[in-house]
């Protein structure tokens, strides 16, 4: 071999390493262009991301508030439904302890009555009893009929 047999060999083989730097250059360039594509798209995730994260936390306090305030409507209508049934028991027992006097004043003046109608009947009972025995004796005593 001669030396410009090594020469020619050189200069294609320099040419071949020329034409793969190229597409090396070629293939670092699409790579650094992805590798940007990617960081942009990350960047614009990581956004996303953030913001759905506040979103959640934001729904989260949201709900948070409105189970203090259902807690709170809970027991403000629990105390009144309580406060309302104790009026209304007290109420009840004023109204049915009125009518238990009432009642049992009424059963007084009813047996009052009633003791001083049968006293009558008995002064009356007594009284006929009583005028028929001296009925009885004196039509005994009397000679009216032949005996």
């Amino acid at each position: 071999m001669t030396i410009e047999t090594d020469v020619a060999i050189l200069k294609k083989d320099i040419a071949d390493l020329k034409q793969i730097h190229l597409r090396l250059d070629s293939a670092i360039e699409k790579i650094a262009e992805v590798s940007q594509s990617l960081h942009t798209i990350m960047a614009v995730h990581e956004e996303k991301l953030t913001r759905q994260e506040d979103n959640i936390i934001s729904q989260e306090k949201k709900l948070h508030d409105n189970i203090q305030e259902l807690h709170s409507r809970i027991t403000t209508n629990s105390k009144e439904t309580f406060l309302h049934i104790a009026e209304t028991e007290r109420r009840l027992t004023t109204v049915m302890d009125e009518h238990n006097k009432r009642t049992t004043e009424e059963f007084k003046k009813l047996h009052n009555e009633i003791s001083n109608r049968i006293g009558i009947l008995e002064k009356w009972r007594w009284l006929i009893i009583g005028g028929s025995i001296v009925l009885g004796f004196i039509i005994q005593k009397l000679p009216i009929w032949g005996s």
